[in-house]
């Protein structure tokens, strides 16, 4: 296994870097627009809330109640994105994703992933359901640490 100083960027997700996304809890969302500058906005949920549903291809659901809308809004005007999840149990690993976004209503993700409609943690509780998701097509992803990944 490379060490993880050696920062191979690569045009989709090893399996080193899927395993690490299940894992983690937070994460910060890079996203521009034109006219206003750049967002940067830290993202939490359970472990493994970003859904790892490809090689190439991440998503993550979003509430009407906790909202990413200033980055929906930049996502709908430029969709470039940068996601940082960083590990800091584990020594401060991580996990760059650069790529494009693209919001998408919470049915549409259901017909099109079976993953996410048989997700039990996704289910309908207490009138809480996402009602849309953040879906990033990936084309670059490298670690970086000054700790161990595994």
């Amino acid at each position: 296994m490379p060490a993880l100083s050696d920062r191979q960027v690569l045009s989709e997700l090893d399996d080193r870097m899927r395993l690490f996304i299940r894992r983690q809890a937070v994460m910060f969302v890079a996203t521009g627009e034109p006219d206003d500058g750049h967002d940067c906005t830290f993202v939490t949920g359970g472990t493994g809330f970003v859904r790892v549903l490809d090689v190439n291809r991440l998503a993550w659901p979003e509430f009407d109640d906790v909202s990413l809308s200033d980055a929906i809004a930049d996502i709908t005007l430029d969709p470039r994105i940068s996601l940082l999840f960083v590990d800091f149990a584990r020594g401060a690993v991580g996990l760059h994703v650069n790529g494009r976004a693209k919001v998408v209503d919470d049915d549409a993700m259901r017909r099109a992933y079976r993953s996410v409609r048989l997700d039990p943690s996704l289910a309908l509780v207490a009138d809480r359901r996402p009602s849309r998701w953040i879906t990033v097509y990936v084309e670059e992803a490298y670690l970086s640490a000054a700790g161990e990944l595994l």
